[in-house]
């Protein structure tokens, strides 16, 4: 599932996310969602899909934003990479959608 893979590298670098937490502020839905849809070997339909790559874009601007406003050059460095992830993220995820409209 996409959703995994996504998951597995946010968490990388922010150590404290749940799948909980995941599932609800970046999916908008529920972990028994995702479950459900393990259990059923299906991914997480478009809309979620969608969702995601909303949010990560949203990320990736307040990451830019704080990297242009701090004085500290370690930290804005960080936060420009870390915008830099998030943007990169919902990239891949746009391949998969649009890939998975083609198919439809």
């Amino acid at each position: 599932m996409i959703t995994d893979e996504v998951f597995n590298q946010l968490k990388a670098n922010h150590k404290n996310l749940t799948e909980n937490e995941f599932a609800k502020s970046y999916l908008g839905t529920s972990r028994s969602y995702l479950c459900n849809r393990r259990n059923k070997n299906k991914d997480v339909s478009n809309d979620v899909a969608l969702n995601l790559y909303c949010v990560l874009i949203k990320k990736a601007n307040q990451w830019k934003v704080s990297a242009s406003r701090e004085s500290v050059i370690q930290y804005r460095l960080r936060w420009d990479q870390l915008s830099d992830h998030y943007l990169s993220l919902a990239g891949e995820l746009a391949e998969i959608i649009l890939k998975r409209a083609e198919h439809n």
